[in-house]
Formats: C-alpha cells, structure tokens, sequence
C-alpha cells in the first residue's frame, strides 16, 4: 500500500500530465525535488493503475482527460482536510454553491457529517457526486446541463443560464492551477465561464486547493487573485501567501484551523 506522501507526488505528476500531456523524467524530478529513482518508481505505480503510458524518457496521460474515479482516489485525506477547514468559513443559513469535482465531494462529505449546520443551508451544485452526498440532508438545487464526465459536472449553455438567475452567499470553488500574474486557471473552457458566472452572483467566492496547485498555469484564466475572499489551501509555499494578501484575499491554513 502507498504510503500518503506517495499518493501526494502521484496527484502531482497526473496534474502536471494533465496540464503538459507527456513530461519527461527529468522535468518531474526537477519538479517535486525528489531523486530520478523516486520518479521512476512513481510513474510505475502509476503506470499500473492504468492512468498513464510510460514513454521514452518520461511518461504522458493514458487519455487526454483523466478519470473523475482516478483522480478521486489521489490524496482523499488531504482533501478531506481541507474540506473541513472550508467548512469552518460557511455561517448558518447561507446559500451556497459547491462547486464540481473530487474535493467538492469531499466538501459535501464533511457537510453530512455536521448537520447541526448542514440543514440551515440551501446548497447549489453543477456536480452530480455533490448532489449524491447531499441528497437529503439540505434544500438543494442542481443545475442541469450537459454532462462532463472528467468531473462528473453538468455543463454547457443551459447551466450557465440556471446558475446566472440565482444569487448566492458563498461559493466554494475549485481549480486546476494558481499563476500570481494569470490568476485561476482551468482546464476546460466552459467550466471555466461557469465559475465565472457563478462568482458574478456570489457575495464571496472561497478557493479551496492544495499547495501543488501555486506557480502553475492552466488553459483558460477564470478569477483573478483578488476575486476570491479567501483561499484555503493545506500550506502556502513561498510567496503564495503574500501575493493573494496582497490582493485582499485571506489565506486559510487547514492545519492552523483544525488544531
């Protein structure tokens, strides 16, 4: 069994494969800062789950867009960390909107698990494995659209239609990469329009993402720093911290809350 720092490094080499396509050996190395032996034992592991093609030199994605099941079997601890710290942020009786994706189901897990504050909320969701989890624990409204498997969300014209007609306190939201000059970024274009449209009609948009996700950039720009109220992340690397305060954004420390 792989121990939790492994399943770490696992996630961030499928989502530097995810952002790059093929990526060779020396890059990753250079990239996590462990020794080439390391990568290489890492890319087998992975190579076996079926999740990536090893190549000469490096390693590429086994398909173009990776599995909503695989990725939720990456680092379910750490997200789960991190959904409890988003959680301390939510007050009694908003209206929020949880975002699509593997840690927005971790997010709606932790909700189950506090119902005290769970049932004075009215949740809104784009994510079908959100609305799985919630189902009968809350008021809650699911957008419709066209379905996107790669995280199990609904898309599309007429979900960015449902989602401008409402208003929300909170919205919880997600992304595939943090550049300080190019913002938020996602991987796919019309989930990115929906965080957009979403965040319009939103009092405070809170970025819930690990560390792995800063210095990174993705196909298309969503938010800028400053258009979050706050980021909840596992532990800031260097500079994250200052940049987002910088552009009036709070950085939450899953550690520093939940100790």
């Amino acid at each position: 069994m792989t121990a939790p720092l492994a399943e770490e490094r696992l996630s961030r080499i499928l989502d530097l494969l995810a952002r790059r396509g093929t990526v060779r050996t020396t890059a990753i190395t250079e990239h996590l800062g462990v020794s080439g032996a390391t990568v290489r034992r890492d890319l087998d592991v992975l190579a076996q789950r079926g999740l990536i093609r090893k190549v000469h030199g490096g390693a590429a994605l086994a398909s173009q867009d990776q599995r909503y099941s695989d990725r939720q079997q990456l680092e379910q601890g750490g997200k789960a960390r991190l959904a409890e710290a988003a959680l301390t942020l939510l007050k009694p009786g908003e209206t929020v909107y949880l975002d699509a994706g593997t840690t927005a189901r971790h997010v709606a897990q932790a909700l189950r698990r506090t119902p005290a504050l769970t049932r004075t909320l009215r949740v809104v969701t784009h994510g079908i494995d959100v609305a799985y989890e919630l189902n009968g624990e809350c008021p809650l409204y699911v957008v419709g659209g066209e379905l996107y498997g790669s995280t199990y969300s609904l898309t599309g014209p007429d979900a960015l239609a449902t989602v401008e007609r409402y208003a929300y306190d909170t919205f919880l939201v997600g992304c595939t990469s943090i550049d300080p000059q190019r913002g938020l970024t996602n991987s796919n274009l019309i989930e990115a329009q929906q965080k957009t449209a979403i965040m319009r009609r939103a009092r405070r948009s809170v970025l819930i993402a690990d560390h792995s996700k800063w210095g990174h950039t993705g196909f298309v720009t969503f938010a800028a720093l400053g258009d979050v109220s706050a980021w909840v992340t596992d532990q800031a690397p260097p500079g994250a911290r200052e940049a987002f305060e910088a552009a009036g954004a709070q950085v939450v420390e899953a550690a520093a809350v939940l100790s």
